[in-house]
């Protein structure tokens, strides 16, 4: 039988330390207050603390002069050409059933998960080959999109593969509120993702001993 729990976390941001210091306050009264099973990462009243944001962007190589050692070096042919790598097609067909059988992923795969920015990189490496067509077929970026919709409307999945590795890797933009200091979310690096997504249930498939687990 699985089991699945709901997290509810709490944060607030202002311009001004003083307001957050009178909410830090008045949440202190939900650990008495609250429902059965309340608990905070910290003891005591949460203090404000400063959110730092950051604003990424490009820079086209021929406006970037590098100096090392006090020589300039080129950066023609260091890199590419600078244009962005393909995307890869995304659309796939639903899958037909291959048997009756259904299992959480983390039976089937390793899934490591992290940030980049604002945006988080969800990894799945089948468990043995015998399972990559059956993965890869269920695994789309739509599947994954619609597993994390609540990570935000403005979620945005790119599936890309791995070749020679049986394995996925799944870009997640717009997931984390900004990233690291300057998100507000309790998983502020997407660490816990893979986590999550390992409960995950993939169905339609044969008895696993049949892929080779």
């Amino acid at each position: 039988q699985w089991y699945q729990r709901r997290v509810r976390g709490t944060s607030v941001e202002h311009k001004k330390k003083e307001p957050i210091m009178e909410w830090a306050k008045e949440i202190a009264g939900a650990s008495t207050g609250m429902a059965p099973g309340f608990t905070t990462l910290l003891g005591g009243i949460p203090k404000p603390s400063p959110v730092i944001k950051y604003i990424p962007f490009t820079l086209a190589k021929g406006d970037v002069t590098v100096t090392i050692n006090g020589e300039v070096v080129e950066l023609s042919g260091i890199g590419g050409d600078g244009a962005p790598p393909p995307v890869p097609e995304q659309d796939q067909a639903t899958p037909a059933a291959e048997g009756e059988h259904s299992y959480r992923l983390e039976e089937l795969a390793y899934l490591r998960s992290g940030d980049k920015g604002d945006m988080a990189n969800l990894g799945v490496i089948c468990r043995v080959p015998g399972l990559y067509a059956a993965l890869d077929a269920r695994l789309s970026a739509e599947v994954v999109r619609a597993h994390f919709s609540y990570l935000g409307p403005d979620l945005k999945v790119t599936k890309y593969h791995l070749p020679g590795t049986y394995a996925f890797n799944f870009v997640m933009e717009n997931a984390l509120g900004g990233g690291g200091i300057a998100s507000l979310k309790s998983d502020p690096q997407g660490k816990a993702i893979g986590q999550i997504f390992s409960d995950f249930v993939v169905e339609g498939l044969k008895e696993k001993t049949e892929y080779g687990l």
